[in-house]
């Protein structure tokens, strides 16, 4: 099942952040601009998918047209939100300007945060060129 969400009518000058969720595969698909206004739909999208038992969440971003901060905030937040609940959120046919400003951030990269464990996510490219954000430990326990 297929339920689309709309960000706004939008305009010419107004592209709307379209917004599609498979519940089936846990799939959320973007189309136009990931930006500030936007942004927040694809974690209430995200958040939407606790209700399955899915334990890897798909993000196709290859129609995004446009992501500013606002955007990458959100996939860092889709992140958080997957692995809060034991889950793995894979970027799946990233368009170039999600591509570009995961990998300027370091995102691809981030750090846990967590005193002690070392624990450094990174990215597992699949053959089917989806990449898979997980997390490694690198010594101590995890």
């Amino acid at each position: 099942m297929t339920a689309p969400v709309t960000s706004s009518p939008g305009t010419e000058d107004d592209p709307a952040l379209s917004v599609s969720i498979d519940f089936a595969t846990a799939t959320v698909v973007l189309s136009g601009e990931l930006d500030r206004d936007g942004a927040h739909h694809l974690v209430d999208a995200l958040g939407n998918l606790l209700t399955t038992g899915h334990p890897r969440w798909t993000v196709d971003s290859a129609a995004v047209t446009w992501c500013d901060v606002g955007g990458l905030r959100a996939l860092a937040a889709a992140h958080a939100l997957a692995v809060a609940h034991g889950r793995e959120l894979y970027l799946h046919r990233s368009s170039r300007y999600v591509d570009r400003l995961v990998a300027l951030s370091g995102l691809d990269q981030l750090v846990s945060g967590v005193p002690g464990h070392g624990r450094r996510p990174a990215r597992s490219a699949r053959p089917d060129g989806a990449v898979a954000l997980v997390e490694t430990h690198v010594g101590g326990p995890a």
